[in-house]
């Protein structure tokens, strides 16, 4: 079995350093791993998702789900909002998350993570004629979809 990518490791840590984490935060300075030959370089600490809402995790048992989305290019996640906290890592390219409740517009490109918003009706399309690649990690209830789409 291969190791899991680098995105992976670091969303798995960027978000439960943002889960653990009561205030929104900036990350720190890259810092040696003692013992190791390798550098830690924190991408995102935060309580708060990309509207201001505070992360919503599940009480009691839980699972984490890991999901890679590949977007060809000019490709969409149709409309859709999530009932648990879901942490983005853009691996390649540039997308928008168009915020349909608030009107707002977030941009990430590759290397940037986000706490994506809960409970608002949103989508996301790959930019610039490119295709994307996200890493998505959901923490929630077992057996539980973190995705609702319209009716």
């Amino acid at each position: 079995m291969r190791s899991p990518p680098l995105a992976l490791s670091l969303i798995v840590a960027a978000s439960l350093a943002g889960a653990c984490t009561a205030a929104v935060a900036p990350p720190t300075m890259a810092q040696a791993i003692p013992g190791a030959k390798a550098v830690a370089t924190p991408i995102v600490r935060t309580a708060k998702t990309t509207s201001g809402q505070p992360l919503r995790l599940p009480q009691g048992a839980a699972e984490m789900v890991a999901t890679a989305i590949d977007f060809p290019p000019g490709g969409r996640v149709m409309l859709h909002r999530h009932p648990w906290s879901r942490f983005l890592y853009v691996e390649k390219g540039r997308v928008a998350i168009i915020n349909h409740d608030t009107g707002a517009t977030v941009e990430a490109a590759a290397g940037q993570a986000l706490a994506e918003v809960i409970g608002q009706w949103h989508e996301g399309v790959a930019l610039d004629g490119q295709p994307a690649r996200l890493v998505v990690i959901d923490l929630v209830p077992p057996g539980v979809v973190n995705m609702e789409m319209p009716k």
